[in-house]
C-alpha cells in the first residue's frame, strides 16, 4: 500500500502535460461563397441594387415578410430608433484600438508567435495581394462592424479565414448567417451555406461561428432586438395616426359654406326643374369650386360673391396633448427596453445629467458584454487558426481597447499609473520585456532594445499622478470622491517615522487630541 501512495502522489506531483492539437489541414481559396450573391454561378451582368424607397414606403408593410429575421432587417435599415440603437451598440463596443498577443498553452508568452501575428494582422488591414487586382478586403474594422450588425441583427456572426493559393492566412471574409444551416450530426452540428438551392459544405476548419445567448433548444440563434418588433411597430402606427391628425385636426383649413336659396335662384332655366340635371351641376360646381380652392397659394388673394361664405375650421379650445405625449412615452419606453438600449442613447431620456450618465455606463457594459466581447472570442478563434498554420503550438488573445468616453486628456493620469504599475512588474520580473512593451506601446520592443525584466530597476518607486484628479466632478461616470488607494511611496522597505526630527534637533510627537 505504501508504495502505492508514492506512486500515485508522484503522479500528482509531475507536470501533467496534455497532447499538442494536430495542425489543421486546410484547404486554398474561399471555400464558400459571399452572402450577398444570390446564386453560385458567375456572371457578367451587374448586381441589383436594394432600393428601399423609403420616401413614399409604408414602414408597416415590413409585416408581410417572409419571416422574423427579414422583418427585422428592414425594420433596423428603415426605423429610426433601432437603426440608432444597432449604431451606437457597433461605435461603443468597436473602440479605436486592440491587443494581440500570441501565448503558449501552459499561458506563457509566446514573441515569435507575437511576431507572426502582428504582421498577419496588418496584411488583414491594409496589405491585401496586389497581383489579383481588386481584392474586395477590409479591414479589421470594417470586418467587427459587419460582424457587430450582423450579431445584433440575428444572434449570430460567422465568417471563413481565407487561405492563399500557398495555403498561408490572406484575408477574413465575414458571411451572413442567413445562409447557414445545419445538419445534425452523431455529437455535433455540421454548417452548409445555402445559396440558390446550392448547397455549399462548410464543415472546415477555416469556418467560424459564434452565437449570443445562444438557446440550447434551439440549434440557431435569435436577436436580441426580436422583442422590439411589437414596440416599432406600435410607434410606427401611432406616428402615422399622429400624421393623419395634424393634417385633418390641427392645422387650419378653409371652410366652404354655399348659400343654397341664392345657388338656386342663379341656376339655368333648364336645370332648375330637372333633378338629374341639378344634381349633375351641383356636382361639377362643387368640383370645380374645390379645385381652385384648393390650388390657391398662400399670398393669393380669395375673391368671391356673397352667395359663398368662407371660413378657417380648426379643433377649437380642445387639446390632447397631455394623451400624446402618455401614448409617445409608453411607446418609446417599450421600444428602448425591447431594443436593449437605454432611452438617453435613443434621445428618449428626460432625467437630469446623472441619470443620463448612469444610463450610458449601464449601455456601455451591454455593448462590451454583448458586442465588444463577443468580437475578441470570434478574433481569438480566427488569429489562432492563422497562427498555429505557421506551425506554433499556441493561441491568440485579441482583445479591443477598454470603452472610455473621457478624453484623452484626462486619461493621461490613469495611463501614467498604469505605466509605473508595469514598469513595476517588469522589474521583478513578473512580466517579459515583450509583454511590457506591447502593453506600454502596443508594438514589439525595437532592435537593439535591452532586457530589463528581472533587473530590480525600480526597488524605489516614486509618486505617480493620481487619477482620481479629473476635470469631471458631476458625472456618475466618475464621482469626484476621496479614494482609499494608496498614495504614499511605494516599494522597498520605507515607512513613515511618526516621530519628525525638526530642523533644530528636537522630535515632535503627534499625540493627538484628548477631550476632558
Amino acid at each position: 500500500m505504501p508504495g502505492i501512495f508514492k506512486q500515485l502522489f508522484g503522479r500528482l506531483n509531475s507536470a501533467i502535460t496534455l497532447q499538442p492539437v494536430k495542425p489543421p489541414k486546410v484547404k486554398p481559396n474561399l471555400q464558400g461563397f459571399p452572402s450577398y450573391l444570390k446564386t453560385t454561378r458567375t456572371s457578367s451582368a451587374f448586381l441589383p441594387i436594394n432600393d428601399r424607397r423609403l420616401s413614399s414606403t409604408d414602414i408597416l408593410g415590413v409585416r408581410n415578410q417572409a419571416d422574423t429575421p427579414h422583418v427585422l432587417r428592414e425594420l433596423i435599415a428603415s426605423t429610426p430608433d433601432l437603426s440608432a440603437a444597432v449604431f451606437a451598440y457597433l461605435r461603443i463596443a468597436i473602440t479605436d484600438g486592440y491587443s494581440a498577443v500570441a501565448k503558449n498553452t501552459d499561458g506563457t508568452f509566446n514573441p515569435e508567435a507575437t511576431a507572426l501575428l502582428q504582421s498577419l494582422l496588418v496584411r488583414f488591414d491594409v496589405l491585401p495581394d496586389y497581383s489579383v487586382g481588386y481584392t474586395g478586403s477590409g479591414s479589421m474594422r470594417s470586418y467587427s462592424e459587419s460582424l457587430g450588425k450582423e450579431l445584433l441583427t440575428y444572434g449570430a456572426m460567422s465568417a471563413e479565414l481565407v487561405m492563399g493559393k500557398d495555403r498561408l492566412p490572406a484575408r477574413i471574409q465575414p458571411l451572413s448567417v442567413m445562409n447557414i444551416k445545419f445538419v445534425a450530426d452523431a455529437d455535433r452540428l455540421k454548417p452548409v451555406q445555402y445559396i440558390a438551392g446550392q448547397q455549399i459544405d462548410l464543415d472546415i476548419p477555416t469556418f467560424f461561428y459564434t452565437a449570443l445567448d445562444q438557446d440550447l433548444l434551439e440549434p440557431y440563434s435569435n436577436s436580441p432586438f426580436e422583442s422590439a418588433i411589437q414596440p416599432v411597430l406600435f410607434s410606427q402606427s401611432f406616428m402615422n395616426d399622429i400624421q393623419r391628425i395634424v393634417k385633418r385636426a390641427i392645422h387650419p383649413r378653409l371652410e366652404i359654406t354655399v348659400d343654397e336659396d341664392k345657388f338656386r335662384k342663379n341656376l339655368p332655366a333648364e336645370v332648375q326643374h330637372d333633378e338629374t340635371k341639378l344634381a349633375d351641376y351641383r356636382t361639377s360646381f362643387i368640383t370645380e369650386l374645390q379645385g381652385k380652392i384648393n390650388g390657391l397659394n398662400p399670398e393669393d388673394a380669395l375673391v368671391y360673391f356673397d352667395t359663398l361664405g368662407i371660413g378657417y375650421l380648426n379643433n377649437g379650445n380642445t387639446s390632447l396633448s397631455t394623451e400624446y405625449d402618455v401614448l409617445s412615452s409608453m411607446a418609446d419606453a417599450k421600444l428602448a427596453t425591447g431594443a436593449k438600449t437605454l432611452p438617453a442613447i435613443l434621445g428618449h431620456g428626460a432625467g437630469s445629467s446623472n441619470i443620463a450618465s448612469t444610463e450610458t455606463m449601464l449601455f456601455m457594459k451591454n455593448a462590451a458584454g454583448a458586442v465588444q466581447s463577443k468580437l475578441n472570442e470570434f478574433y481569438s478563434k480566427i488569429l489562432t487558426l492563422a497562427v498555429r498554420v505557421f506551425g506554433f503550438d499556441v493561441y491568440v488573445e485579441f482583445k479591443y481597447n477598454t470603452i472610455d468616453l473621457r478624453p484623452d486628456s484626462e486619461l493621461e493620469a490613469f495611463r501614467a499609473q498604469k505605466q509605473s504599475r508595469v514598469l513595476e512588474l517588469l522589474s521583478l520580473g513578473l512580466l517579459t520585456d515583450e509583454e511590457a512593451s506591447l502593453q506600454l506601446t502596443g508594438r514589439l520592443p525595437p532592435v537593439g532594445y535591452t532586457p530589463l525584466s528581472g533587473t530590480m530597476f525600480k526597488s524605489a518607486l516614486a509618486p505617480t499622478a493620481n487619477p482620481d484628479q479629473s476635470s469631471n466632478s458631476g458625472s456618475t461616470l466618475n464621482q469626484k470622491v476621496k479614494s482609499n488607494a494608496p498614495t504614499g511611496v511605494r516599494g522597498g522597505n520605507k515607512k513613515a517615522n511618526p516621530q519628525k526630527t525638526t530642523a533644530e534637533g528636537g522630535v515632535v510627537v503627534d499625540i493627538g487630541t484628548r477631550g476632558g
